[in-house]
């Protein structure tokens, strides 16, 4: 049913009740025969059944397809895993790591800013593990979960051992 304003209630279709027990119809010989006296699992019920649904019936017609159990999620659906690579610079005499970062959530250190020193020649011998803006340092020299414990590594350690992941 539907009233006007508001959303289409659902109602449940039934049968009719059969009659009374008491009837003298309810048991009369030949009454399964004038109901079709046919199993409702039937070979031939599948192309003859109607489904109702909100009062509109509708006639299948073709089989529904059957998927697969476990289909693999679009690459758009699936959550990426971070990637995670080393960075191991020495420190030299006169020449500075080259980053800025932020220890803002107190876990890592989000790489802001580049400049020219240790992190941009690790960049030019290694291009496919760059450092870039928007990347986490995570763990350095083994330090990890602490921003400002990674951050005093940076400025005092000779030798860097880096974690470094992007989303």
């Amino acid at each position: 049913r539907v009233s006007q304003g508001s959303a289409p209630s659902r109602s449940r279709l039934s049968a009719p009740r059969p009659a009374a027990p008491s009837s003298p119809r309810a048991f009369a010989p030949g009454a399964a025969g004038a109901m079709g006296n046919a199993c409702c699992a039937g070979s031939d019920v599948a192309a003859k059944q109607n489904d109702v649904a909100d009062g509109v019936v509708t006639t299948p017609s073709k089989p529904e397809e059957v998927l697969p159990p476990s289909l693999p999620l679009a690459k758009a659906e699936q959550k990426k895993a971070p990637t995670e690579w080393k960075v191991k610079v020495q420190k030299t005499q006169g020449k500075r790591l080259g980053i800025d970062v932020d220890l803002g959530d107190g876990v890592w250190l989000l790489v802001e800013e580049l400049h020219e020193g240790l992190i941009e020649d690790w960049n030019k011998e290694h291009p496919d593990q760059s450092v870039r803006k928007g990347d986490k340092i995570v763990s350095v020299n083994g330090k990890k979960g602490v921003a400002a414990d990674m951050a005093e590594a940076c400025k005092t350690d000779k030798t860097l051992d880096m974690v470094v992941q992007r989303d």
